[in-house]
């Protein structure tokens, strides 16, 4: 089987990606700073990508923050 640097850069860039969508979609609701959780997306994907997999999942098992009334 032939791994060449092209293809791995492709399959973390397409992991990239789906994990930034999938993220911030669980994250929003949940979170008072999306920026801030896309830029973790975002390092989580490119450094260790696994990781970015458990960082998607934290988010979706998350529950949504209660608004108060004033």
């Amino acid at each position: 089987m032939n791994i060449n640097a092209t293809i791995v850069g492709q399959v973390v860039f397409i992991n990239f990606l789906v994990m930034m969508y999938l993220t911030l979609r669980f994250a929003k609701g949940k979170s008072d700073n999306l920026p801030l959780v896309g830029f973790y997306t975002f390092l989580l994907s490119f450094l260790f990508f696994p990781a970015s997999w458990l960082y998607c999942w934290y988010w979706s098992r998350k529950s949504k923050k209660l608004e108060r009334e004033s």
